[in-house]
């Protein structure tokens, strides 16, 4: 057992930590604090959740000792660009992962809320808001020690990258950091920097794609690219298609063009 196992992370200190010993879902955790008031930073997190949840209502397989987290966040920018909370998030979770895995692991972004180590599914991240209480929570999701049971393509950090010191209390470490980071990066610099690290480890353009929009619909296309908002670009019967981030996490619509 690592000696990091069960030992406090150390968290930056605009966060505040609120570890659960378990829970049935860390997001309706966060959700709770966040309609009863809970200051922007604070974040639950457990190694452990009875019922995880996905996007559109789907399940999440929760094995044990992976890390579990919500973050909440009361946004003094634009609602329409909550959407590329999710892509700062995933990013910011490629660079921690990638910080603490074995050189020359693989690791792949796939749009716009998932992260691909060694070819196989890790993590996911959702977001979750209530504009007229002026919240907004960032649900992350990731396989740490323990490989998914019921997932074809899941796989867990441990396996995939190689470093036995892997442990959730460490991966909150190095997320809260790089988040921390990116959402700093991006409130100054916009989506640039982050496209630009979300392009490096992503497909290219040209590159044959399926998606599931809103539980039961399907879109197949071919991979234009990702706009300057974080939408997805998408070739679909030589018609162009620009699929949002919130509509395909199934965050709230509010107007066709929310990012």
């Amino acid at each position: 057992m690592s000696n990091t196992q069960g030992r406090r992370p150390e968290i930056p200190p605009l966060f505040e930590p609120i570890r659960l010993e378990s829970a049935r879902n860390v997001a309706e955790e966060a959700f709770e604090l966040a309609r009863a008031g809970a200051p922007e930073g604070t974040l639950v997190w457990s190694d452990a959740q009875a019922s995880g949840h996905g996007r559109s209502g789907r399940s999440w397989e929760s094995p044990a000792r992976g890390l579990y987290a919500a973050l909440i966040l009361r946004p003094e920018f634009d609602w329409k660009n909550t959407g590329q909370i999710a892509l700062v998030g995933l990013v910011s979770l490629g660079a921690a992962v990638a910080s603490m895995v074995e050189p020359m692991t693989e690791l792949r972004y796939r749009w716009p809320n998932a992260l691909m180590v060694g070819g196989t599914r890790v993590a996911g991240l959702w977001l979750e808001e209530d504009r007229s209480t002026g919240w907004l929570t960032l649900t992350l999701s990731c396989n740490v020690e323990t490989r998914p049971e019921e997932i074809f393509d899941g796989g867990c950090l441990l396996e995939e990258g190689g470093n036995p010191e892997m442990t959730p209390e460490l991966l909150l470490e190095q997320f809260s950091r790089q988040f921390l980071a990116w959402l700093n990066l991006w409130a100054d610099e916009g989506m640039q920097p982050i496209l630009r690290e979300f392009s490096s480890r992503s497909e290219q353009p040209g590159t044959p794609v399926a998606l599931v929009i809103e539980k039961d619909r399907k879109i197949a296309g071919t991979l234009a690219g990702v706009d300057s908002r974080g939408r997805l670009q998408l070739d679909v019967d030589e018609k162009r298609r620009t699929i949002s981030i919130r509509r395909f996490l199934g965050v709230q619509q509010w107007t066709d063009c929310d990012a």
